[in-house]
């Protein structure tokens, strides 16, 4: 394995998120058009991001992140994105709870809207940050020793933790995603599937 190929694992990861907030964001303009979003797959995205990057990318990251922080002098925005990571992690649990309380009427569907606004901004930010801020730090001052150290530590907060039955679910969820995006779209939703791609393409 070369030796920056931890990181464009991340990267990869990154594509594989955006992917799956621009559908969220989708979910979000038509809960403020009045339509029926897709609860079900909402949730099932969620849950994904709860226990694929919450469980395994942002450890990975916190690890390389740790050893650019005996690298760089200027830290603060590499500390500021580690704490960002448990941040993170509770707007995902508030809106996991939010989306799961909505059924049962205990939460509004405004709040609903205010969780997921606050999810879609936070998540965009941060992967914008890593990208263009930290991302190169790491390829630039990483030795080929702290890869090599990097890459014998993966393997314990790989995905074998999960099992295989977790990869093929979160494999089945991407194929899901990218046949709702391949659905033909009303000429509204062709423009507003065009800017979500462009926005991507300037943050990653």
């Amino acid at each position: 394995m070369k030796d920056t190929s931890i990181i464009e694992r991340l990267e990869i990861d990154h594509c594989q998120l955006l992917r799956k907030i621009n559908f969220l964001e989708t979910q979000y303009l038509d809960i403020c058009r009045g339509a029926e979003p897709d609860y079900s797959l909402m949730r099932n995205i969620i849950v994904y991001i709860q226990e694929y990057p919450e469980q395994m990318h942002h450890p990975l990251e916190d690890m390389i992140f740790s050893v650019l922080l005996e690298r760089v002098d200027d830290a603060d925005i590499v500390q500021k994105l580690m704490s960002e990571h448990t941040q993170l992690e509770v707007v995902t649990r508030e809106l996991r709870e939010s989306l799961e309380a909505l059924s049962s009427g205990t939460v509004s569907i405004e709040k609903l809207k205010k969780k997921l606004s606050d999810f879609l901004v936070g998540q965009r930010q941060h992967i914008y940050k890593e990208e263009t801020e930290v991302y190169p730090l790491v390829k630039k001052y990483l030795t080929d020793k702290d890869w090599k150290q990097l890459q014998n530590m993966v393997s314990i907060i790989d995905e074998p933790i999960y099992g295989k039955k977790t990869r093929y679910d979160y494999e089945r969820l991407n194929r899901v995603i990218e046949d709702i995006n391949k659905i033909e779209l009303s000429d509204c939703g062709k423009r507003r599937l065009k800017m979500i791609e462009s926005e991507n393409s300037l943050t990653v």
